[in-house]
């Protein structure tokens, strides 16, 4: 089906949104979610037109992180260790750390997601990229302390650690992943699009307008910016100070439409 140029224009749109935050803190709610997200590097606000694209589980770790943190049961790392350092025992130069944790770590999760997601396919796939992703998070926290040189049994503890912490928050995962999965792609469909920080999708606890104007109250300067895959462009910035972010929910939707229709016209002349 033929899409006119217009849909063309607003599908490419991605506004890219820096921010810089100011040490001073405020005893007012912040309804961005997670500060941590927001608070360093690079954010971008996505609108439909691959905004859903982005709505992926490894998008999803960090605000799971900070929501799924049980701690790691003694059988895990009894029955870990006992395998691990039998393996080390027999050639100690040869276990690393983070890669042993890893191994074992995706080694169980197709089978953990296989009995969760049942025959749901999109489910399984969710649940293993979401479950490889926090192998990885949590096997390089973990063996981050530990050389190559260190003891058999202090590298056994180390990736253990790492690989009974992802078991013992695999269901909270699974389920935050669920959550923030629908939440994002019902974010996108909105005018006001979702935010992402960092590559990672931020489950902001207002509104987008409630969030932009708190960045501004805490001392952010926060710059948009837009985009076309054509000739159309646009550009702004809100400073700490401004009562409200330039662009607001239909406001932005129609400066995008706006500048698409004017893209077109100018294609027709030429």
């Amino acid at each position: 089906m033929r899409r006119t140029i217009a849909q063309l224009f607003v599908s490419a749109f991605t506004f890219a949104v820096p921010v810089l935050i100011a040490s001073s803190a405020s005893a007012q709610p912040n309804p961005c979610g997670n500060l941590q997200l927001a608070a360093a590097g690079e954010c971008e606000i996505r609108t439909e037109g691959g905004c859903e694209g982005y709505c992926e589980p490894v998008r999803f770790e960090a605000e799971c992180s900070g929501r799924c943190t049980g701690g790691v049961q003694a059988s895990c790392t009894g029955q870990c260790q006992a395998a691990c350092e039998g393996e080390c025992t027999a050639d100690p130069g040869s276990l690393d750390c983070k890669g042993s944790c890893k191994a074992s770590c995706t080694g169980n999760c197709e089978a953990r997601c296989e009995a969760k997601a049942g025959s749901d396919a999109g489910a399984r796939a969710d649940c293993e990229a979401s479950c490889s992703s926090s192998c990885e998070g949590e096997c390089s926290v973990s063996c981050e302390a530990t050389p190559p040189s260190a003891s058999c049994e202090a590298k056994c503890e180390a990736s253990c650690e790492g690989e009974c912490k992802v078991d013992a928050n695999f269901d909270c995962n699974f389920n935050c992943t669920s959550e923030l999965r629908g939440g994002c792609e019902v974010q996108c469909t909105t005018p006001d699009g979702a935010l992402f920080c960092n590559g990672q999708y931020v489950d902001i606890a207002g509104s987008m307008e409630e969030c932009k104007n708190w960045l501004l109250s805490q001392g952010v300067e926060v710059e948009f910016h837009a985009e076309a895959e054509a000739e159309a462009s646009v550009s702004c910035a809100a400073a700490p100070g401004s009562s409200s972010a330039p662009f607001a929910g239909t406001g932005l939707a129609a400066l995008v439409a706006g500048v698409g229709v004017a893209a077109a016209r100018r294609r027709k002349r030429s």
